[in-house]
């Protein structure tokens, strides 16, 4: 769980990136080629993105 707002933000973001990576890998292998690439690579930058804000708020932990 979340302890606060930003975490829990980042965290549903992380989720839905989760999401959209194994969804866009099947659009890759199905029919879409052009949608799947596109989400799979939307999918990878958010989880770039989200990991990148967790490991910021992580770091504000820890500090007074």
């Amino acid at each position: 769980m979340a302890a606060n707002r930003q975490q829990g933000s980042y965290l549903s973001l992380f989720t839905a990136a989760l999401t959209a990576v194994p969804a866009g890998l099947i659009g890759l292998v199905y029919d879409r080629p052009l949608v799947g690439s596109v989400i799979t690579i939307a999918g990878l930058l958010l989880l770039v993105y989200s990991l990148l804000g967790l490991r910021r708020i992580k770091r504000l932990e820890f500090t007074k």
